[in-house]
């Protein structure tokens, strides 16, 4: 069985995982037609995530259903041996958000490179709500834990919620 982990030893988890990694699909849905997006990503503060993009109908469909899940995974064998993480939040863009686009660039590790075409790039901030993670690349246990939007935050709050394993 898995060691169920604590908040802080489950976000540590989380934040480790998603900051060794770059690349994720973004689920998005309009008028019950899901979409899923390749996108490259980088953290900011507490586990929040932002995305920079040329555009495209994810921003439609953001602009229509804030409600979004960005999926991130190692490579998959099969469904016993894997890591990832869903992070189901609120997006908001720099469409709607114009000041988005330079807190997103605050956070960017390498946003010089892309500085030449700054003027075409849009952003996307995903305020996370609740983060599965599953790591049974070493057992093939597939226990998920769960970090709920509480458990997200830095500060220490007087009365902290038990996580909810699955």
């Amino acid at each position: 069985m898995t060691h169920l982990m604590k908040p802080d030893e489950l976000r540590r988890h989380i934040k480790i995982f998603l900051s060794g990694n770059r690349y994720g699909s973004l689920g998005t849905c309009m008028n019950n037609i899901p979409r899923s997006s390749p996108v490259q990503y980088f953290l900011g503060q507490d586990l929040e995530i932002y995305i920079l993009s040329a555009g495209g109908t994810k921003f439609q469909y953001i602009a229509h259903n804030p409600n979004v899940c960005l999926l991130v995974n190692t490579q998959y064998t099969n469904y016993t041996r894997i890591e990832g993480v869903q992070v189901f939040g609120r997006a908001v863009t720099s469409e709607k958000e114009p000041g988005l686009l330079h807190e997103a660039f605050e956070f960017c590790p390498d946003c010089h490179t892309i500085d030449s075409i700054k003027d075409a790039v849009k952003a996307i901030k995903i305020i996370p709500e609740e983060i599965i993670y599953l790591n049974s690349r070493e057992t093939g246990d597939r226990t998920k834990q769960i970090l709920k939007r509480e458990q997200m935050s830095r500060q220490k709050s007087q009365f902290r919620r038990e996580l909810v394993f699955q």
